[in-house]
C-alpha cells in the first residue's frame, strides 16, 4: 500500500463518528418518492459543505413545465420542486470527471413492520438501519466526506471534480440527472463513477425498464344480479394466461453481463442478466357485494442491453391483443409509463478496468464485473453523452434490503467507497 493511500485510509477511519452523525442527519429529512416534497430541504442541507471545500454548488431545479410534461405526465402523484445539487470545482490542467447518487428514497411502507424506526439512523451489527440509508444517501455521504478528507490531507487533485446528487431516481420519468446531462453539464467528462450501485463489483450494465398498466372495463351490478353485469376480475385471468406464456418467452432471453455472484448463489437467476416480465399489481373493487366497473393490473419489463425497447412493448401489445381475440367480451386497454433505457460498457474498457484496479487496491478484495437487473438513470447519461460510465456503491443485493423493509448499510462500505473516490480523485493507484 502507497504512503498516499495508507494517509488516506487512515483518515477516513478516524472519521467513522462523523460519518455516522451526517448519514442519520440526511436520512432524517424525508425525501420519498413518490411524492418528493422535501427535496429543496435535502439540497439546502448539502450545499454548504461543499461550498466550504472550493466547489462551485448550484441548486438546479428542473422547470415545472419540464416536470409536468415528462415526469407527472406518467406519474400524477408526483408534487413539489424537483430540486438537484451540482457541484463543480475546477482545477486547472485537469479534465472534468464526474460522480453521482440520488437523494430521492422509495417510500417508508407501514412503519410499524420495521423493526426500528425507519428515520432515526440506529446503529447494530455494524451497520445504520434506515430509510434511504443503502439507497443511496450513503452514497452522498461518502461523496462529500472524500473531498474533505483530500482536502485535509492536502493532497493535490488529479481531475476537476464534478457531482451532482440529483432526485426523483426511484420513479422516473426525467430524473435531475437526465436534466443535467441534457442541458451539456456534464461536457468534456472524461469518466463517470455512479456511487449509486453494488458495493463488492464493479458495475458494467444495468437493464432497462418500464411499467406497464392493463385496465379492464366491466359493468357493475349487485352481486345477487351477477349475470346482468361484467366482472372484470373474472375475466383478467385470460390476460393473465397470456402475460404468463409471454413471461416464459421473455425470461428466456439471457445476457452476457454477468450477474452478481450472490445473486447468482441464491438460485433462480441463472449466472447472467435475464430479460423479466412482471405482474407487480392487482387491484379493483370496493365492497363484497358489488361486481366491480374496472380491475387493473400492473407490472414491469426488464430488457437486456442486447434488447430493443420498442420490440419488447410490442409484444407485450400483442399478448394483450391475443387476449382479447380471446374473448371478445374483454374490453382491456393497456398503457407504458417509461422509466429507463439500459447500458452496459466493455469490460476491457480502461474506465472499468481503472475502477477495479483502484477498488481492489483499496479494499485487497476482488471485484468482479457484473451488470444489474435494476435499471438506472445512469444509462441516459451513458446514451446521451458517450461518457465511459461503470458503477461501485455501497449496496448488497443480499442483506441490505434496498427497497424493503429495515433496509441497512454496512459501516465498513461506506468508508470502503470514500477511500476509492480519494484514490480516484488523486490519483493515488495509478
Amino acid at each position: 500500500m502507497s504512503d498516499v493511500l495508507t494517509r488516506i485510509a487512515a483518515a477516513v477511519d478516524a472519521r467513522e463518528d462523523e460519518i455516522i452523525t451526517l448519514l442519520r442527519q440526511w436520512i432524517g429529512v424525508s425525501t420519498e418518492v413518490p411524492p418528493g416534497k422535501n427535496y429543496g430541504e435535502m439540497v439546502e442541507k448539502i450545499m454548504p459543505r461543499f461550498s466550504a471545500l472550493g466547489f462551485d454548488v448550484r441548486r438546479i431545479d428542473i422547470p415545472a413545465d419540464i416536470f409536468e410534461q415528462r415526469s407527472r405526465t406518467h406519474y400524477p402523484e408526483l408534487v413539489g420542486t424537483r430540486a438537484n445539487l451540482l457541484a463543480k470545482m475546477a482545477v486547472p490542467g485537469k479534465q472534468p470527471a464526474l460522480w453521482y447518487t440520488h437523494l430521492d428514497t422509495v417510500p417508508i411502507g407501514d412503519p410499524a413492520r420495521w423493526s426500528v424506526p425507519p428515520l432515526e439512523g440506529v446503529i447494530k451489527d455494524g451497520k445504520m438501519w434506515g430509510r434511504g440509508t443503502v439507497d443511496s444517501k450513503a452514497g452522498a455521504v461518502a461523496l462529500l466526506i472524500a473531498f474533505e478528507v483530500i482536502r485535509e490531507l492536502e493532497i493535490e487533485l488529479a481531475v476537476s471534480p464534478v457531482i451532482a446528487l440529483t432526485t426523483d431516481e426511484e420513479v422516473g420519468a426525467y430524473t435531475g440527472l437526465m436534466y443535467l446531462a441534457d442541458q451539456g453539464e456534464f461536457r468534456d467528462c472524461q469518466w463517470f463513477h455512479s456511487c449509486d450501485a453494488f458495493a463488492d463489483t464493479v458495475g458494467i450494465a444495468t437493464a432497462g425498464g418500464f411499467n406497464w398498466t392493463i385496465r379492464i372495463k366491466g359493468k357493475s351490478v349487485h352481486s345477487g344480479r351477477s349475470f346482468l353485469g361484467i366482472n372484470p376480475i373474472e375475466l383478467s385471468h385470460v390476460l393473465l394466461e397470456e402475460l404468463l406464456k409471454l413471461k416464459a418467452v421473455v425470461q428466456s432471453r439471457v445476457s452476457w453481463v454477468p450477474q452478481h455472484p450472490d445473486v447468482a448463489k441464491e438460485g433462480g437467476g441463472g449466472s447472467h442478466l435475464q430479460a423479466l416480465l412482471n405482474v407487480t399489481l392487482a387491484h379493483g373493487g370496493h365492497k363484497y357485494n358489488v361486481v366491480p366497473p374496472e380491475f387493473v393490473l400492473q407490472g414491469d419489463r426488464r430488457f437486456l442491453p442486447e434488447e430493443d425497447e420498442e420490440a419488447a412493448i410490442a409484444e407485450l401489445r400483442a399478448a394483450v391483443d391475443l387476449a382479447r381475440s380471446r374473448v371478445p367480451q374483454l374490453d382491456a386497454t393497456l398503457t407504458i409509463q417509461p422509466f429507463y433505457t439500459s447500458y452496459s460498457i466493455s469490460p476491457d474498457h480502461p474506465w472499468p478496468l481503472k475502477l477495479k484496479r483502484v477498488a481492489e487496491a483499496v479494499t485487497g478484495e476482488n471485484y468482479p464485473f457484473v451488470g444489474s437487473s435494476g435499471s438506472s438513470d445512469i444509462a441516459h447519461v451513458a446514451g446521451v453523452t458517450g461518457i465511459p460510465t461503470a458503477r461501485i456503491g455501497v449496496n448488497r443485493p443480499i442483506g441490505a434490503n434496498a427497497h424493503g423493509i429495515n433496509e441497512n448499510v454496512r459501516l465498513s462500505d461506506i468508508t470502503n467507497l470514500i477511500k476509492i473516490i480519494c484514490v480516484l480523485a488523486t490519483n493515488a493507484v495509478a
